[in-house]
């Protein structure tokens, strides 16, 4: 039952360890140190269908973690940090979604701007929009 995957997955993010956690069918398919947007489009990009109904706990929920979630068609998401647009989002498409705590916006490391990520995923219409931004984004970085 997926509430139990997300719980697991909200209990593996407060223990300190990892940055982003997916999980499905109580297995954990996906863990991560890392901070920002780039560990879980890595995780939608190389996982595909497997994530669907998965359940995803994340540090931080900006628009593009929630567009990237309605893309790979993870069904419930715990965010420590989540901006009032991405919780509308999920929301607005049937996620199950709980947050920590709820910001205005996701702004970038020094906090002078909103996140470029935000920004970019303003921009997109749609997830798969954004999804294809990031793979050229992503892509020009690993030349």
């Amino acid at each position: 039952c997926n509430m139990e995957d997300i719980e697991l997955a909200h209990s593996l993010l407060e223990e300190g360890k990892w940055n982003l956690v997916i999980v499905k069918g109580g297995q954990i398919l996906f863990s991560s140190r890392e901070r920002g947007v780039a560990p879980f489009f890595q995780a939608v990009q190389s996982m595909g269908k497997s994530l669907h109904n998965a359940a995803m706990a994340d540090r931080i929920v900006g628009l593009a973690v929630a567009m990237l979630c309605l893309h790979a068609q993870i069904t419930s998401v715990y965010a420590g940090i989540a901006s009032q647009g991405a919780l509308d989002m999920l929301k607005g498409q049937g996620v199950t979604v709980s947050s920590k705590n709820t910001v205005p916006y996701i702004s970038n490391y020094d906090g002078t701007d909103l996140c470029p990520f935000e920004k970019l995923a303003g921009s997109c219409q749609k997830p798969s929009q954004l999804f294809a931004a990031l793979q050229s984004l992503f892509a020009e970085g690993d030349q």
